[in-house]
């Protein structure tokens, strides 16, 4: 499916040095940088409950405090 991305003048020179540098199209680079973004909301969605994160003492195992 093809769409439309917006890029600052900087942003557009930016991605079209990193393309060159890379020998990649810059279409494959924001490919990218999509599935990478995504992969990485899912895991932070899967890490973060509604439950206390409880930080222990790695070396006794006491609780050293709750967030």
């Amino acid at each position: 499916m093809a769409w439309t991305l917006r890029l600052s003048e900087s942003e557009e020179a930016a991605l079209s040095a990193q393309a060159v540098v890379e020998g990649r199209s810059k279409q494959e680079i924001v490919r990218d940088a999509l599935r990478t973004y995504m992969i990485r909301q899912r895991a932070w969605d899967e890490f973060v409950t509604d439950e206390p994160v409880v930080y222990r003492s790695p070396a006794t195992g006491e609780i050293l405090r709750t967030a």
